[in-house]
């Protein structure tokens, strides 16, 4: 079989970037190979009902970590959709954008401003259906394939008891409210953002239309296949599936498998790092020692709290809770984003950098957010919790992790799992940051008159005691090392530069493009979504030779 383009992924990246490309182009012939099923008409894809029956079921990879020293020597799950959408179809449907000095730093690592936040900002408007018509149009989009919705915009029914409160307390302990958190400035109380619509999921696939695309479901691909080109070069030129099939491309291929697979398909392929390939007897086409390097992901501590008097019907589970609309979104009103203080910021970037020396993490500028926190008003994912309205959850979260793991392969089979190193937690900035993140929720929901009423403890996990914002410092880092675990947002295991170049071109190697989360050489702040289509937004236009949006 021979088609133009062969996109290796039918994810977020993979559907995007193929619709696109039909769109633009329609005499293309396109194939997307996804190693998934079609859940479109599974149920519970579609509301937020059966959401977490999703994780660890057979729409998700499930990818295990080695054990992780950094976290008591735990295994951690890496959740990561199985299915056409790739994570849109399984994912909790948070939308958010990094600060916009995230973007400027990548641009600057890559020397390049179409990666920049005003590079990337026509694609974040070309993706998104923005649901206030009077938000400010330089930063937001209003007729995208994407629509995006706040909490309170969603359903007049949704008004959750404890949203006011919530606010009050992190004004109280001074962090101020943002109107708007998507226009480059996350800093303070933003309200949630999410793609639910109308209490149904948008998955890519259903976003953007693949009306006229090839799409290949339930099938695993093996490895690139290249051949020579001018002088020392090769160019990919087909893609050999698990059963030995091969699919030829007349144009290019482009891999959007994930943070996890992309470079097990790109070492299978024979790119990838000298010492790793030999040892499988893998025949090396290009020896490229950062392919699975630089893993970074937002590690967090999920904490739950006991509500003073829960015959109130302050959170799901009640039964004054019961009408629909309060399911038709995660049970959550506001992300709240920190940067914490200067002092500490420095005192830890001098320590890792004794630490690493020219390996030391990006430097971090302070004031930028790095930690958030949600706080959701129902026991999600917490085991033998009880949904009767007496208990929520928070989860403080990095948003510029710095800490960095790895992915390899176990054997040359593509059906084997990777090897994932996480290395969670690594660098004394990700401690502080962490730290001092569950600290500051600690007293907005604890220390505050505003949940004074509200709020009675946090309820620790079995053996272990409760903390207070009183804990001392390696109290709360024995938590986190415990029992912390990601938000399952892996990136940066084919770095633009050093493993792509800003086409996003693997480096050495003609017709071949990546074009996922593995591409970020930083950690993005924010939940990846929309940052994603707007790299495939943007990849289309360089695929197509067009000249950038401006």
């Amino acid at each position: 079989m021979e088609v133009d383009y062969i996109i290796v992924g039918g994810g977020l990246t993979g559907c995007a970037v193929a619709s696109r490309l039909k769109q633009r182009a329609p005499s293309l012939d396109i194939m997307v190979i996804e190693g998934g099923s079609d859940a479109s008409s599974n149920l519970d894809t579609q509301t937020f009902h059966g959401l977490f029956s999703l994780l660890g079921s057979n729409l998700d990879w499930t990818y295990t970590t080695e054990p992780q020293p950094n976290t008591c020597n735990r295994t951690h799950e890496v959740h990561a959709g199985k299915a056409l959408g790739g994570g849109s179809t399984i994912n909790f449907g948070g939308w958010s954008r990094g600060d916009a000095a995230d973007y400027d730093d990548w641009a600057t690592i890559v020397s390049d401003e179409r990666w920049s936040y005003n590079g990337l900002l026509p694609y974040f408007r070309r993706s998104e259906s923005f649901f206030d018509p009077q938000a400010d149009p330089y930063h937001h989009g209003f007729d995208g394939p994407v629509k995006i919705t706040s909490v309170s915009a969603s359903d007049p029914g949704r008004r959750y008891p404890l949203r006011e409160p919530i606010k009050q307390a992190w004004e109280e302990i001074g962090v101020p409210f943002n109107p708007d958190g998507c226009n480059g400035s996350s800093y303070g109380v933003c309200e949630f953002l999410e793609t639910w619509s109308q209490g149904k999921r948008q998955a890519s696939q259903q976003a953007y239309s693949l009306d006229g695309v090839r799409v290949v479901t339930d099938t695993i691909v093996d490895r690139v296949q290249f051949e020579p080109s001018n002088g020392n070069a090769f160019r990919a030129s087909a893609v050999i599936l698990a059963d030995g099939q091969c699919v030829r491309a007349r144009k290019e291929i482009v891999l959007s498998a994930g943070s996890i697979r992309t470079p097990q398909i790109l070492m299978l392929s024979g790119v990838g790092p000298a010492s790793e390939l030999s040892q499988h007897g893998i025949p090396q086409i290009i020896d490229a020692p950062e392919v699975g390097k630089n893993l970074n992901d937002h590690f967090a501590l999920y904490q739950v709290f006991k509500l003073r008097d829960h015959e109130r019907g302050l959170a799901l589970g009640h039964p004054s809770l019961s009408d629909p609309a309060f399911m038709n979104g995660f049970p959550t009103d506001w992300a709240t984003n920190q940067d914490i203080p200067t002092e500490k910021l420095e005192a830890a970037m001098r320590s890792d950098n004794v630490r690493f020396g020219n390996n030391a993490p990006r430097l971090l500028k302070p004031g930028r957010p790095l930690v958030e926190t949600l706080v959701i008003y129902a026991p999600a994912g917490i085991p033998n919790a009880p949904n009767d309205g007496s208990l929520v959850v928070t989860s403080v979260m990095l948003l510029g992790s710095t800490s960095r793991g790895s992915v390899t392969i176990r054997s040359k089979s593509p059906t084997d799992p990777p090897k994932i190193y996480s290395n969670y937690f690594d660098t004394d900035v990700d401690r502080v940051t962490l730290i001092h993140g569950a600290r500051r929720t600690m007293q907005a929901l604890l220390d505050t008159n505003a949940l004074a009423d509200y709020i009675e403890s946090e309820v620790p996990p079995p053996g272990m005691p409760a903390l207070t914002s009183q804990s001392s410092d390696e109290e709360f880092e024995a938590r986190i090392r415990a029992t912390g675990m990601a938000h399952h947002h892996p990136a940066g295991t084919a770095a633009m530069g050093k493993v792509v170049d800003t086409n996003l071109r693997l480096l050495g190697v003609e017709n071949l493009r990546v074009v996922d989360a593995s591409v970020f050489p930083l950690s993005i702040g924010g939940h990846p979504q929309a940052t994603l289509y707007a790299i495939a937004e943007q990849a289309v236009d360089i695929i197509l030779g067009r000249e950038p949006l401006n």
